[in-house]
């Protein structure tokens, strides 16, 4: 009996579904891109070359540079991933400094430099795969990727004492949601101009942008209810290989995060009955009225 119940509300969900995507063409252009950029398979190839670019970068950057510099690093990763104090802890045994400086040397810290713009380049193929424009590779890519990298990783460190700073100065999580969330959308917006070479104006870019940033904001601190047990029992099962897995997920879910947005992003800002409900916003506010104008048709 159980089991019917169970199928009989599944039934219902999926007819329900079907008849809002049916409906609402909206919905219909979101899971229809969705489709065409292979939602999985591109969360997954944005989440692999996450673990093999950035994990390598940070452990040689741990090595490299000043012990001040990397534990805010390491703190900004503890807070983005929700690792906790444990996983930030096992990170930081793992990583002997002399012996990969040893190891490493400056040939290889260049090397593994140029290799973490396999991230970019990622990240960079989604949005072309969402706007439908040609993939710009080569040498203009690998530049553009290794500039964007850089703004990247340092806006994560302003965001990051950003965080701190609003932490100690307000209690509200809602205000600190809020200029986080401002913060990161500022950061994905340029993100998105900067991997699709200006070939999609600021203005199609910034609902999408906000939608990624507020969602990863909030994916981020939900993170900090569910990663610190998880890495805890899979490091606990697996050591260092349980904090690769634990790390791994959450990457998977992060780039998931950021697909569905970018696309979701591009279905509204060229959704018809959007396009008329901004209008018609914009007729009550007449200064906003070209702003807005120009921007559902540009």
């Amino acid at each position: 009996m159980a089991l019917a119940r169970v199928r009989a509300a599944t039934k219902r969900v999926i007819e329900f579904a079907q008849r809002v995507v049916s409906t609402v063409p909206v919905v219909r252009s979101i899971v229809t891109g969705l489709v065409r950029i292979e939602l999985i398979d591109r969360s997954m190839a944005i989440a692999a070359q996450a673990m093999l670019a950035l994990v390598p970068l940070m452990v040689v950057l741990t090595a490299f540079l000043p012990p001040e510099v990397t534990d805010l690093a390491l703190d900004r990763f503890r807070d983005l991933t929700g690792i906790g104090e444990g996983g930030k802890g096992l990170v930081q045994t793992s990583v002997d400094p002399d012996q990969v400086r040893a190891q490493v040397g400056a040939i290889g810290l260049v090397i593994t430099l140029l290799s973490a713009t396999s991230f970019a380049r990622a990240v960079q193929r989604m949005y072309e795969r969402v706007w439908e424009k040609r993939h710009i590779g080569g040498m203009v890519g690998i530049r553009r990727s290794s500039l964007w990298l850089v703004g990247w990783l340092i806006t994560l460190q302003t965001l990051a004492a950003l965080g701190l700073v609003l932490t100690k100065v307000t209690d509200l999580g809602a205000v600190r949601y809020l200029l986080q969330g401002i913060g990161a959308s500022l950061m994905w917006w340029w993100t998105s101009r900067v991997l699709l070479f200006g070939r999609v104006p600021w203005r199609r870019l910034l609902f999408g942008s906000l939608l990624t940033g507020y969602s990863l904001v909030a994916y981020s601190w939900g993170s900090t209810l569910v990663m610190p047990a998880y890495v805890a029992s899979s490091a606990a099962a697996f050591g260092t290989l349980g904090l690769i897995l634990a790390i791994t997920t959450w990457l998977v879910g992060f780039a998931g995060v950021l697909v569905v947005a970018a696309v979701t992003g591009r279905a509204v800002v060229e959704d018809t009955e959007v396009r008329h409900l901004a209008l018609a916003v914009a007729r009550r506010v007449p200064v906003l009225r070209s702003r807005v104008s120009g921007g559902v048709t540009g």
